[in-house]
């Protein structure tokens, strides 16, 4: 029996996982965006539940931001919730692809804490 295969890089671990499970792909990347959205949320004090809003509201996000992230929750809710349906690799890997680039985007758009 093989060891374990370690991916070191994100385009290692999308390529694999697109073919083999695309839909985990798209439900672990919609976990971790949704958790780049509560860590935002604490960084900027505020509640969870207006998060869209302030999203939307914040110059560097914006609300066309705001509403790829509604679409790629939306596609998760599908898979999450409905029938399955086959998820193209191709499909799971460009979904992985906005993730990173959206929590990224998160991530800069934390204030500065004041030296």
């Amino acid at each position: 029996m093989q060891g374990a295969v370690e991916f070191r890089t994100f385009d290692e671990t999308v390529s694999v996982l697109a073919i083999n499970a695309p839909h985990a792909l798209i439900l672990g990347e919609w976990r971790r965006l949704d958790r780049a959205i509560d860590e935002y949320c604490s960084m900027h004090a505020v509640q969870r539940k207006l998060w869209m809003s302030v999203l939307a509201d914040d110059p560097n996000v914006g609300k066309e931001m705001v509403n790829q992230i509604d679409v790629l929750r939306r596609r998760r809710n599908e898979i999450a919730h409905e029938k399955t349906k086959p998820v193209a690799p191709d499909e799971a890997a460009e979904y992985a692809k906005k993730v990173l680039d959206l929590i990224w985007l998160l991530a800069n758009a934390h204030p500065t804490p004041s030296l």
